[in-house]
């Protein structure tokens, strides 16, 4: 229970997104990994986000969140995920900066770390 009680407790990791494929970035909003993983697969396909199917059929949103979020002392997480969602190969690497690929192309990356444990363009 101890893993499962952390990932439970700890608070989405936000920053602020910058899209390779189309070199806009999302007006400051911060988002969540598994929000900005979905934008990826809908931006890879060309696609409305709300077009594709929830993530949680793949993967849990809240602990991929908290796969990412800051440690308990504010340090960064590093580590990489690789899963299937929609038919679709997604990676996302974690480590000073965060990149997501889909299908082998970088759709989200130069996303670097600021001090408080968000994310900002790099």
């Amino acid at each position: 229970m101890g893993v499962a009680g952390t990932l439970l407790s700890a608070r989405p990791l936000g920053y602020i997104v910058s899209n390779s494929v189309s070199g806009s970035s999302s007006d400051g909003v911060s988002e969540s990994v598994s929000v900005t993983v979905v934008n990826a697969v809908a931006t890879h396909r060309e696609l409305d986000p709300t077009e594709l199917p929830p993530l949680y059929e793949w993967v849990d949103p809240d602990a991929l969140d908290a796969l990412f979020a800051p440690t308990r002392t504010g340090g960064p997480r590093r580590g990489r995920l690789e899963f299937t969602y929609d038919g679709h190969a997604v990676v996302v690497d974690c480590g000073d900066e965060v990149s997501i690929t889909v299908d082998g192309s970088p759709v989200v990356d130069s996303v670097a770390r600021s001090e408080n444990g968000f994310l900002t363009e790099a």
